[in-house]
């Protein structure tokens, strides 16, 4: 390999204008080669019951508020996405009798299953079959086979009709209490086939409801950490919260305890916040606070960002640096971040140049940053760098 190609491998953006790379506000990962779990979960303890019920079933669990239909409360994703005809042409599927795809449940807590997958049709359902009166009324339209029954709604229908619907099988598969979270995730993960497909942070954050979901909330919206990523990272499919949640799983667990699988690794930090008291919760929301300040205050509107030439203009986000940054700089004592600060100079000019003449550490924020070999270079070589700044003579790589 030429030393030409072998720079385009490691620094793939000199190939590209600085115009291209800034289009995004945080640098798209490279996911391509992370590896397989370190430590699978133990299929014996997946706890799922596969049921054939009536349609009816799920009508009567709608009407009496058993089935959490608003998914914005933990997955951010709305319901009623479909139009009248998408939703009428289910109803006519169902009244012809073809069969409907399965539906996937979190069925943990039996009052109140969530919907994992099938919200759409489980709406149109709501929509036609429950809802009676007034505007919510559904009535049938733009049908393709029955259209004598246009503008029809479930009252309006014979008997016989109404029967079929009630009495149609559906297939519901049922995540039962007991399934391991991690188990929960990777289900999640896979089969959710929604318009919108999950993100990762948003599936943990249905996961892990309550204590766990507001403090990562909490921590998105520290007023350092908006003004240190320069309010770019969005909300919207809590972006930010992926962010927070990064930082907050190597500074409970340590870089060192890095497994091969960030999505577990994340998760394995949201639950922890279960077993933590109040006194370490608000640590931890200073250290973040106080990492984020010194941040801002070492690299102005620049910080985790991939710098490593003069661009013309500012390179966007990376949330490898952050994890690694963030996590370090939380690490610090007092006296270290105002050290680090008075040398902000020359701290940003060691990170700069690493980034430019070290084509491991640039691979390590560049591509397969799952990967822990890769997690693990660039978390010791950013405290590398802050030590080598501050002169603290004990580091040891």
């Amino acid at each position: 390999m030429s030393k030409k190609e072998k720079q385009a491998q490691f620094f793939p953006f000199d190939n590209q204008s600085d115009e291209e790379i800034v289009d995004v506000e945080v640098e798209i990962e490279d996911e391509s080669s992370i590896e397989l779990m370190e430590k699978p979960f133990d299929p014996t303890k997946i706890n799922i019951e596969t049921k054939t019920p009536s349609l009816d079933t799920l009508i009567k669990r709608i009407a009496r508020d058993s089935i959490e239909m608003d998914t914005s409360s933990y997955f951010q994703r709305k319901d009623d996405l479909w139009d009248r005809t998408k939703q009428s042409r289910l109803i006519e599927s169902i009244l012809i009798r073809f069969p409907l795809p399965a539906f996937f449940f979190d069925a943990s807590d039996d009052d109140k299953w969530l919907v994992v997958d099938g919200l759409q049709r489980l709406s149109s359902v709501r929509n036609f079959c429950v809802k009676q009166e007034g505007k919510a009324m559904m009535k049938l339209t733009n049908l393709e086979f029955l259209n004598h029954l246009e503008g029809s709604n479930f009252e309006d229908l014979p008997i016989s009709l109404q029967r079929v619907i009630e009495e149609a099988e559906v297939v519901i598969y049922k995540i039962m209490p007991g399934t391991p979270t991690d188990v929960k995730f990777n289900i999640f993960k896979r089969i959710n086939t929604g318009g919108l497909i999950l993100e990762s942070q948003e599936i943990r954050h249905a996961l892990f409801q309550g204590k766990p979901a507001k403090f990562i909330a909490k921590l998105a919206e520290n007023k350092n950490f908006l003004q240190a990523t320069q309010h770019r990272i969005k909300t919207h499919r809590m972006l930010d919260r992926d962010f927070a949640n990064r930082f907050l799983g190597f500074y409970l667990f340590g870089y060192e305890n890095y497994f091969t699988d960030l999505e577990t690794f994340m998760s394995k930090a949201m639950a922890e916040i279960n077993f933590l008291g109040d006194d370490r919760l608000l640590e931890i929301e200073n250290d973040f606070g106080k990492s984020m300040k010194l941040a801002q205050d070492i690299f102005k509107d620049k910080a985790f960002r991939k710098i490593y030439k003069n661009h013309k203009r500012t390179p966007p986000i990376n949330k490898a640096l952050f994890d690694a940054i963030s996590t370090q700089f939380a690490l610090l004592s007092d006296n270290e971040r105002n050290t680090l600060k008075t040398q902000k100079v020359k701290f940003r000019n060691l990170l700069k140049e690493s980034l430019k003449t070290d084509p491991e550490f640039f691979a390590s924020v560049t591509s397969s940053t799952g990967d822990k070999k890769r997690v693990i270079l660039r978390h010791s070589k950013i405290r590398e760098l802050i030590h080598q700044t501050i002169n603290i003579n004990d580091y040891v790589r």
